[in-house]
C-alpha cells in the first residue's frame, strides 16, 4: 500500500522559501553587502527563483530573478529563470519581454536556452496567428486600410517566428538529444508550420525514449528500503513520462486524422491511450468516430458502449447527444449491410 507523505512537498518548500529570505537579510548590513555576501545574496534569489518556478509561482519567480540581477544584471542562470517565469505567465507583454531577455544569452552549451526560446517563439508566432485570424474576421481591431493585406502580413510574421523557433529547438536538440521537452517542442512546431510527417517522427522518438525510462522507473521501485520522499518521485516520474506519452499519441492521432486522411493508423494512437488510461470517455468517443470512418460498425457500437459506461456528464450534453447520433447512424449502417446480404 502507498503510504501519504507526513508533510505535502509543496508545504515543504513553502517553508524553504521563507528561510532562504531571512538568509537574504541577514546577509545584508548597514554599511552594504560584502562581495562574499553579495554572492550569497544572488544565489539565494537564484535558488528562491527556481523554488518559485517550480511552485508555479511565476510572479514571484520573475520578483526574485529582477532583484537578483539588479545585483548581478549580466547573471546567466538568473536571465534564464527570468525568462521561463515570463513565458509561464503566457502574456504577450511577458512573451516579448522574455524574448528581450533571450535576445542576447549566449546559450554557453546549456540547452535551456535555445529551449526556453524557441517555447517563447512558438507562442509568439500563435499569438500572431491568432491576430491574423481576428483581423481578417473583423474582430481584431487594425488601423491597417486593408485589413485582408494587414492580416497576410501577420501570418508571414508568425511563419518567420516559427522557423526561427524550430532552428532554436533543432539547436536544443543538439545538445540535448534524449530531452522529452526539446522533442516535445520539435513535434508542436514542425506540426504548426504543416510538416506533419517529421511531427510524426519527433512524436516516436518520444515514445521510444518514454518507454525506456518508465521501464527504468518502475524497476527501480522493486529496490527494497526506498524511502518515502523516493518513492513518491519515482512515481511521479512514471506519472509524468505516461503524461507526455499519451499527449503525443493525442497529437499523432489528430494529425493523422484530420491532415493525413490515415484513419486506420490513428486509431492505433487511441488504443494505446486508452492502454495507459480505461477511463477516459474522450478516447473511446475519438475510437468510435474513427471505427466508423472506417465502417467498423460493430467495434464502433463497443467504444460507444464503453464511452456511456464511464462518462459522468448529464444525458443532455453535447457529447453524450453525439454519441446516441453516431449510435443510432451505426445501427442503421449495420442494418443496411444485413440487407444487402440477404
Amino acid at each position: 500500500m502507498r503510504r501519504l507523505p507526513s508533510i505535502p512537498a509543496l508545504l515543504r518548500k513553502s517553508l524553504v522559501l521563507p528561510c532562504l529570505a531571512l538568509a537574504i537579510a541577514a546577509a545584508c548590513s548597514s554599511t552594504g553587502p560584502t562581495p562574499e555576501e553579495r554572492v550569497r545574496q544572488i544565489e539565494v534569489h537564484a535558488e528562491m527563483c527556481a523554488g518559485y518556478l517550480n511552485m508555479g509561482e511565476f510572479g514571484r519567480a520573475e520578483d526574485q530573478a529582477v532583484r537578483g540581477l539588479t545585483l548581478d544584471p549580466e547573471n546567466f542562470v538568473l536571465r534564464l529563470y527570468l525568462a521561463r517565469a515570463l513565458l509561464k505567465q503566457d502574456r504577450m507583454r511577458s512573451i516579448l519581454r522574455a524574448e528581450q531577455v533571450l535576445g542576447t544569452l549566449d546559450d554557453e552549451g546549456d540547452f535551456r536556452v535555445p529551449l526556453t526560446l524557441g517555447e517563447v517563439l512558438e507562442r509568439k508566432g500563435i499569438a500572431l496567428q491568432e491576430a491574423a485570424v481576428g483581423v481578417r474576421q473583423g474582430t481584431r481591431y487594425t488601423e491597417a486600410p486593408d485589413p485582408v493585406a494587414r492580416a497576410l502580413e501577420l501570418n508571414a510574421d508568425a511563419a518567420s517566428t516559427w522557423a526561427r523557433a524550430q532552428s532554436n529547438y533543432q539547436r536544443a536538440f543538439e545538445l540535448a538529444p534524449s530531452d522529452t521537452e526539446v522533442l516535445n517542442g520539435l513535434v508542436r512546431i514542425t506540426s504548426l508550420q504543416g510538416q506533419f510527417e517529421e511531427s510524426l517522427t519527433w512524436g516516436q522518438a518520444i515514445v521510444l525514449i518514454t518507454a525506456v525510462d518508465r521501464e527504468f522507473w518502475k524497476k527501480q521501485l522493486q529496490r527494497t528500503n526506498i524511502a518515502l520522499h523516493e518513492e513518491q518521485r519515482m512515481w511521479q516520474n512514471i506519472r509524468r513520462l505516461e503524461a507526455l506519452e499519451m499527449a503525443v499519441h493525442l497529437q499523432a492521432a489528430a494529425l493523422l486524422n484530420n491532415q493525413l486522411s490515415r484513419p486506420e493508423e490513428a486509431l492505433t494512437h487511441i488504443q494505446s491511450i486508452i492502454a495507459f488510461d480505461p477511463e477516459i470517455p474522450e478516447s473511446f468517443s475519438q475510437m468510435a468516430q474513427l471505427l466508423v470512418k472506417l465502417e467498423r460498425y460493430e467495434e464502433a457500437l463497443s467504444a460507444i458502449d464503453s464511452f456511456m459506461r464511464i462518462c459522468k456528464e448529464d444525458f443532455d450534453s453535447p457529447d453524450v447527444q453525439r454519441a446516441f447520433r453516431l449510435k443510432s447512424d451505426c445501427e442503421a449502417a449495420l442494418a443496411r449491410n444485413r440487407l444487402s446480404d440477404s
